[in-house]
């Protein structure tokens, strides 16, 4: 059914688009057929051999992949025919006058051979040995052996190029993946072939090396290893496999801007290769892809204006690192980047799934477009939906981890580097300052009310997220709100912690991250006043200014403090310093990761220290259990096994009902908090926050009324009640404590009882 309605839909779209169609050949039925898409002025040859599905063939992307059989090109032109030809016609096939080796585009790829109606012996004696009944490959033969023999029979069989490709890469397949066997037996045995020995300048970890032949073996992969354990040097040692096994000579590397010129600095390292740095105007890229270089780098960006003049480079081996800026398959750069062509590809990621499991497909999609199956398909089989169409989890995990295998090589950082330096996280709360709380309620009623629609427009979807933006923009300072104060107890905190941590050891640096560039600007005035020399790194600084910025920080003894946004969050190797200061936790796991994973890494030979600043009872505590629910999709899918993953905190309408949770009862803390005031400490101001708290109740009331499961009628009165999840035992205790001064302070005349 589910295939049905996607041949369907290609056909609306191929009736929708209004196509061109050019015969090329010179029968008027089965023939070849040029099909222009007048919008996007794409041009693709559709073969047609007959009007069943399955007969016939296009160029496209989606035919190769999409296991139908057919295309909106394919189905345009044989809407075209079935108007113009007898209906008898549509019945018959295309005579086969002399014999063809073409590749089945179906659930499995398999190489067919189609036969003219009069062939020699020879001929019938290839067809039996490699193929069945049906004509198409058997399977328990070698396609060389099969090449061997089309050159031997008397007839002229054409072998298309996208089954000559196919054999190719099959025949390749087999003996790299015997030459993988034989080189880890050597390697087993305590003994080094020619082929390993002197990859790099540097001696590899024996998980290194097990990853560069993994890399160079299997042709197209993906490594992903956990952030830290030097992806980059099994990538430059894989590569060297690949010059002395293959013969590559040209490699295009791509990566974020922000680690483009770390690459040239490890290549130039670690390498005696030739590097070239793409960057400038056209008219100066133009001129650097007309010079010759091994190693070519560029940036993501770069791929979607020079996307031809790659191309024409033809790369040999292409890597993409940081492979999760591909995760969006609808993204004008993951477009691009996946009309990059090579024979090798190697995709760098510690972090292949972040938010949701169609970001892997996207990913694998670059590496094996059919590895994972056609795109309907995947999600019918994984994705568990409500009758509303509201994703719910993902099913079925098993199977993909087994589809992955042969490509995909995951260590974590606890199986092969147990002598890392250990690392400790620590959450440090810090309480709201008074002149935060005004335009913190603010925010939050503004945000209560936009949450207690039934319906939400575009633009109450919109002031939902400005408004979580404020609340959190607050959690930094007033200043990243109004411009002109700067109260920020965050800053002060930091400030004791910059103390305690580089006064009493003087090798100590600590590295300090913020999503917010204003924030860090504030952040390196606090460092300033300290005299500490510092170095601030975020999105706006050009490429070679950032590699001066790191090289100071490495190599200058009073350069302790090192400020970034997640500018400098992935690729970065930051090992000098042994703490990271993260002044809000971000929502990703993944970008959280990847900010800790700078400092706590390969090479690093010392502790390392990690502090989350949270402001208690904000926004900022939600998003800690954010933060572990996405977690939860990522380990399921990689580390724990699991054959299925249930959401309830992903997706547009999670995300709102998180922002509902706002005013639900404060979670449990991580920590025991502090002791509630007595009435002799209480500040002046005392009754004023006793109307905002009233205040701040009733709007937290209000929401709760409003939140769908939370309103339900009480069994034994009928009367409507309110669900409300019991607190944790120290909020419990902190209310006890609070009723009982109340009790303690109604005494006879309004004074404390003695």
């Amino acid at each position: 059914m589910l295939r049905e309605e996607q041949i369907d839909i290609r056909r609306k779209r191929a009736a929708e688009e209004g196509l061109c169609i050019q015969n090329l050949g010179r029968n008027r039925v089965f023939s070849d057929y040029q099909v222009t898409n007048p919008k996007t002025e794409g041009k693709y040859r559709v073969s047609i051999r007959g009007f069943d599905t399955g007969d016939n063939t296009c160029e496209c992307p989606d035919f190769r992949k999409n296991t139908l059989g057919t295309c909106k090109h394919i189905e345009a032109v044989l809407a075209t025919l079935r108007e113009d030809t007898p209906p008898q016609l549509h019945r018959k096939k295309a005579a086969v006058t002399h014999p063809e080796v073409y590749l089945q585009y179906g659930e499995q790829l398999r190489v067919g051979l189609h036969l003219p109606a009069r062939f020699s012996d020879m001929l019938r004696a290839l067809n039996e040995t490699f193929f069945d009944l049906k004509g198409l490959w058997k399977g328990d033969g070698r396609y060389e052996r099969l090449i061997e023999r089309v050159e031997e029979v008397p007839e002229q069989v054409t072998i298309f190029s996208d089954a000559m490709e196919f054999m190719e890469r099959e025949i390749e397949r087999r003996e790299m993946a015997e030459r993988e066997r034989a080189l880890h037996t050597a390697v087993d045995m305590g003994e080094m072939p020619a082929a390993l020995m002197d990859l790099l300048s540097v001696p590899l970890y024996a998980y290194q090396l097990h990853g560069a032949i993994f890399a160079a073996c299997r042709g197209r992969c993906i490594l992903g290893d956990d952030m830290g354990l030097g992806k980059t040097v099994q990538t430059l040692a894989a590569t060297e496999i690949l010059a002395r096994e293959r013969g590559i000579e040209r490699v295009l590397v791509v990566t974020p801007a922000s680690v483009k010129y770390q690459w040239e600095t490890e290549i130039r390292k670690f390498t005696t290769r030739d590097v070239q740095i793409i960057d400038g105007t056209v008219e100066q890229r133009r001129a650097q892809y007309r010079q010759p270089t091994f190693y070519r780098l560029i940036n993501y960006e770069q791929v979607v204006r020079d996307l031809d003049e790659l191309n024409a480079w033809q790369p040999d081996l292409i890597v993409l690192d940081e492979a999760q800026r591909i995760k969006n398959w609808e993204s004008k750069t993951s477009r691009a980047v996946k009309k990059l062509r090579s024979r090798y590809a190697v995709v760098l990621t510690g972090t292949p799934l972040e938010n949701k499991l169609e970001e892997l497909y996207s990913i694998v999609a670059f590496v094996d477009d059919r590895r994972l199956g056609p795109a309907f398909q995947f999600l019918s089989d994984h994705r568990v939906l409500d009758a509303d169409g509201k994703l719910l989890g993902y099913r079925n995990l098993d199977s993909i981890r087994e589809r992955l295998e042969p490509i995909l090589l995951r260590r974590t950082r606890r199986e092969v580097l147990t002598q890392l330096p250990a690392r400790t996280d620590k959450i440090v709360y810090v309480e709201m300052a008074e002149e935060q709380r005004g335009a913190y309620a603010d925010n939050q009623a503004t945000l209560a009310r936009l949450l207690q629609k039934k319906y939400l427009s575009e633009i109450d979807r919109r002031r939902i997220l400005a408004c979580v933006t404020n609340l959190r923009m607050l959690c930094g300072s007033t200043f990243l709100l109004d411009k002109q104060t700067n109260v920020s107890p965050k800053l002060d905190e930091m400030n004791e912690l910059l103390g305690e941590l580089l006064d009493q050891d003087e090798s100590s640096k600590v590295v300090i991250f913020s999503q917010w560039e204003v924030m860090l600007r504030l952040a390196a005035g606090v460092v300033e006043k300290r005299g500490l020399g510092h170095a601030v790194l975020h999105g706006n600084i050009p490429g070679p200014d950032r590699r001066k910025l790191l090289d100071r920080f490495r190599n200058d003894a009073d350069c302790r403090v090192f400020l970034s946004t997640d500018a400098g969050g992935t690729g970065l190797n930051l090992q000098s310093a042994d703490t990271v200061i993260n002044l809000e936790v971000p929502w990703n796991p993944a970008v959280l990761e990847q900010r800790i994973a700078r400092v706590h890494r390969m090479g690093q030979h010392r502790p390392v220290h990690v502090f989350n600043l949270v402001m208690r009872d904000s926004i900022e505590e939600r998003v800690l259990r954010v933060v572990e629910q996405k977690r939860s999709l990522f380990e399921a899918m990689f580390s724990s096994g699991a054959d299925e993953i249930a959401l309830d905190g992903m997706g547009q309408q999670a995300f709102l009902d998180t922002m509902r949770g706002l005013f639900s009862p404060t979670p449990a803390p991580t920590e025991p908090p502090p002791s509630p005031a007595t009435p002799a400490h209480l500040p002046a101001e005392a009754t004023a926050a006793l109307a905002q708290a009233g205040i701040v109740f009733l709007e937290a009331l209000a929401a709760a009324l409003a939140t769908p499961g939370q309103l339900t009628t009480d069994p034994r009165t009928g009367q409507p009640a309110l669900l409300i999840p019991l607190p944790a035992p120290a909020l419990l205790q902190r209310g006890e404590q609070a009723l009982a001064l109340i009790l303690r302070s109604a005494g006879p005349g309004g004074s404390p009882k003695g």
